[in-house]
């Protein structure tokens, strides 16, 4: 079972565009977010005078749809970003993670910088500006550890300030974590979907509140009308990032999984035109829907109390 936690944001101008700071409860670090167009109020704050990690994050001015994104580190962060304003012009938003005991040493951040790097290059959800992947094993074992759980953390905070570049779909839970009960007793939920005339075949999972369509999973390159500039851009992407790979002239394979928002999401990728998610996606083994397998869980829930 998952177990909750508590995040505190503040919002410094009084508005979500603003400068903001986020904190999860129990954690040492610190995080501080801010545009560009803030930055003269944003550089001057206390925080960016600690050691710590920072990413740069903005449009691809190459002109691809993906978010670029570079990682540095400093002593005191507010000197790199001052220096950055004057020479990168790619980036529209920072984010500085320090910690509040103020506990992080120059080799803490130079560990956690490499590791945000490959943490990056490994999701392939963005352009990575940085020219090398520095690697910093200079470290003890328990502060390697330490700054392993201090990267979770990061980890788990970006994505609620909507920076989901890192985000990648974890591993397949164990068998024990994602049996349902159901009318026949425990089974696993898989979900498969297969359509012989597109050459379509996938598998899929949910998993934390998102669609997940697995690794291997075949789809259609066609896009119809339907398949507007949103959804074209979400499957370049994917192409671009080697996140998927063109087989023959009519289909894609899968890479690593990705994941939707939704059946019907997944579904749309994968068929390049307008789907209903619900019934394209069956529970494998069964002769059941998406769609009257969710409410069925739903009413189950609701007389379980």
């Amino acid at each position: 079972m998952n177990i909750g936690r508590s995040v505190r944001l503040y919002l410094a101008d009084g508005k979500a565009t603003g400068i903001l700071t986020a904190e999860i409860m129990n954690w040492t670090g610190h995080l501080l977010a801010a545009p560009r167009t803030r930055s003269e109020d944003a550089f001057s704050r206390s925080e960016l005078k600690r050691t710590g990690v920072y990413l740069l994050i903005g449009p691809d001015d190459e002109g691809s749809d993906l978010t670029k994104v570079y990682v540095g580190e400093g002593d005191e962060i507010e000197k790199r970003l001052y220096s950055h304003n004057k020479d990168k012009d790619f980036w529209d938003r920072f984010v500085a993670i320090t910690s509040k005991d103020m506990n992080l040493t120059k080799a803490h951040v130079r560990y956690l910088e490499g590791r945000l790097l490959a943490l990056l290059k490994e999701a392939r959800k963005s352009k990575i500006e940085n020219k090398d992947i520095p690697q910093f094993d200079l470290l003890p074992e328990a502060d390697k550890s330490d700054m392993e759980s201090f990267l979770s953390e990061i980890q788990l905070i970006l994505p609620v300030i909507g920076v989901e570049i890192f985000k990648k779909p974890s591993l397949k839970p164990d068998r024990k974590e994602s049996l349902i009960l159901g009318d026949e007793g425990e089974y696993e939920v898989q979900f498969e979907l297969e359509n012989v005339k597109a050459g379509i075949v996938a598998t899929a999972r949910e998993d934390a509140g998102e669609f997940v369509v697995e690794e291997g999973s075949i789809g259609a390159s066609r896009q119809a009308r339907s398949f507007n500039d949103r959804n074209k851009a979400a499957r370049d992407e994917a192409f671009e990032t080697g996140r998927i790979l063109k087989v023959g002239d009519t289909n894609f394979r899968l890479l690593q999984d990705i994941s939707f928002s939704s059946p019907s999401a997944a579904s749309v990728f994968l068929f390049g035109t307008s789907r209903n998610g619900r019934t394209d996606w069956i529970v494998k083994g069964r002769n059941v829907n998406y769609g009257d397998w969710k409410d069925a869980q739903i009413e189950a829930k609701m007389q379980g109390g």
